[in-house]
């Protein structure tokens, strides 16, 4: 019985050794930000940033062109899936700024084949 105690005293000690060093805060500084969204003429710039909330501008700035009916989709899986805190009035303005700011590429149908 005693054995068992001095195991249990021993598996402790241990224990509270490893979580020490977890209590100590770490402090991290990030970058400041310097990168802006595109202007946009819509009134969805501004709950544009309600997305770098999560994401930086680069991220943002960085995805391809594409069409109105894939930013629709981002912006509520946004708010679906991950629980983005974005109004519901917000969605229409902030995807049409997005497909206005980061716009789709030019099909390849609507170039002239030879």
């Amino acid at each position: 019985m005693t054995r068992h105690y001095r195991r249990c005293a021993w598996a402790l000690a241990l224990a509270a050794a490893c979580l020490a060093p977890a209590a100590q805060a770490l402090e991290i500084k990030l970058p400041q930000e310097t990168a802006k969204l595109r202007p946009g003429a819509t009134a969805g710039a501004q709950g544009a940033s309600l997305c770098l909330m999560c994401h930086s501008v680069d991220y943002v700035s960085s995805q391809p062109p594409m069409p109105l009916g894939f930013w629709d989709a981002e912006v509520k899986k946004m708010i679906g899936t991950y629980g983005a805190p974005i109004p519901a009035e917000q969605v229409p303005l902030i995807v049409e700024y997005l497909n206005q700011a980061y716009p789709p590429a030019a099909s390849a149908a609507a170039t002239p084949k030879p």
